[in-house]
């Protein structure tokens, strides 16, 4: 997890080239699908043709008998000629003979070839005959001597006239598909997975390289942070211990480093502890009961002695009629944010800070809001350039930040502060910085 570049560029070709195969089979699988339609509608237009070519056959048969039988009869032998013959002497007479087989073979030809048959005045009544099955269908002459046609292989052609069915192209069913296909439903399903598990994986390379990259700032920050006051500690101990410095307001004034270099790597566990329980939702709050007054008193010589570190004064302001206001809170906590917000005051709004004011004075007001009790937290330093927001992510300290820290202060702050039911923000102001806890009563 070194170079997340590569891992996104993986990631990415992964998904590029999944998308690519899925899209092909899903255009092939739609080609497919639309070659059957188009293959079904096809066999239901020669379904109804044939249907058609049958009602159209029996109905032109039956008119062509009805008109044969309105014609006059055959020529037959004379009665007075059969009436003087006999039955044997009518069949050995060649004559009669050659008349009979005349009349049989007019007989058959016009029962097996219409080809002379004057079908036209035929035409309204099959064609009414079939619109129901095919509108706007046509009847054209069909010659088995012209060149180019199908002859009696015209799956088209009538078997009783020398005609063909010519069917419109309006007569074709439509090949549309519902959007609501098993198959298509099954595209839309293996689409949706599909775009799932990429999401769910680019969540899952996001939240694994953001982790990678917060363990090593983490690590980054703290083991620089600690090699500070871990070096001062081994130096200035084994000068007093090897008793180089013999004197006593130089040994008490390494006596006071220590100490202040102690709290300092105190602070800093104890962010690093809020971190880690805070990353694992560990977090458990031990709330209790307690005035406004008494919560002021646990925390204010914590805060003092911070700013007094510095050389610099607290100056606590609260209204003496919000003393006794009731609160249900975690002092520990609350004494830990206020903690890290007289931190950041001391540090950046001391006198000699680049961009300070030069007062040393950290002002701590309690006042009642609609949404509770606020405790704000202000300093006369060079006050918060740029985007107040990236103050409350972790690590979010500037690389060229001469003042030590982390950047962790912020961001535990706040989270604690939510756990308790309130807020922690930034307040804009003239000069300085001023960040506002709010607790709910």
């Amino acid at each position: 997890m070194k170079n997340p570049r590569t891992v996104w560029s993986i990631f990415a070709a992964a998904v590029l080239a999944a998308t690519i195969v899925l899209a092909f089979l899903t255009v092939r699988t739609l080609q497919f699908e639309q070659s059957i339609a188009r293959a079904e509608a096809a066999a239901a237009l020669e379904e109804t043709v044939r249907l058609a070519l049958w009602r159209m056959d029996s109905s032109a048969a039956l008119l062509l008998e009805q008109d044969r039988s309105k014609s006059p009869p055959a020529p037959a032998p004379a009665p007075q000629q059969a009436s003087s013959q006999t039955a044997s002497q009518i069949r050995n007479d060649p004559q009669t003979q050659n008349i009979i087989s005349q009349q049989e073979f007019v007989q058959r030809q016009s029962l097996s070839s219409r080809a002379n048959v004057n079908w036209q005045p035929l035409v309204p009544v099959l064609l009414e005959r079939v619109t129901d099955l095919i509108p706007g269908a046509t009847l054209e002459p069909a010659d088995p001597d012209e060149p180019g046609t199908a002859g009696e292989s015209d799956p088209r052609r009538l078997a009783t006239i020398p005609a063909r069915l010519v069917v419109p192209t309006s007569a074709m069913p439509a090949a549309d598909l519902p959007w609501n296909t098993p198959l298509r439903l099954s595209l839309i399903i293996a689409w949706s997975c599909s775009i799932g598990v990429a999401l769910a994986v680019w969540r899952l390379l996001a939240a694994t390289l953001s982790l990678s990259q917060r363990r090593g700032a983490f690590a980054s920050a703290v083991t620089h942070e600690m090699r500070t006051p871990l070096t001062t500690f081994r130096m200035y101990s084994e000068m007093l211990a090897s008793g180089m410095i013999s004197d006593a307001p130089r040994r008490q004034e390494y006596l006071t480093t220590l100490v202040t270099e102690s709290d300092r790597l105190g602070r800093l566990i104890e962010n690093v502890m809020a971190y880690s329980r805070l990353e694992n939702r560990l977090s458990a709050r031990h709330t209790q009961q307690l005035t406004l007054a008494q919560l002021l008193e646990q925390s204010t010589p914590a805060l003092d002695r911070r700013a007094a570190q510095a050389g610099m004064h607290l100056d606590t302001e609260l209204d003496q009629s919000l003393a006794q206001t009731p609160l249900r809170t975690d002092p520990v906590a609350v004494q830990q944010i206020l903690v890290n917000l007289v931190d950041n005051a001391a540090k950046y709004g001391k006198p000699g800070t680049t961009g300070s004011a030069g007062t040393s004075a950290i002002t701590l007001l309690v006042e009642s809001s609609p949404n509770g009790i606020e405790l704000s937290v202000s300093d006369n330093g060079p006050g918060i350039c740029g985007d107040s927001a990236r103050l409350f992510a972790p690590f979010s300290k500037r690389k060229d930040d001469p003042i030590p820290g982390i950047g962790l202060g912020l961001y535990i702050s706040r989270q604690l502060a939510r756990d308790l039911g309130g807020d922690l923000h930034h307040r804009p102001t003239e000069s300085g910085a001023t960040f506002v806890l709010t607790l709910p009563r």
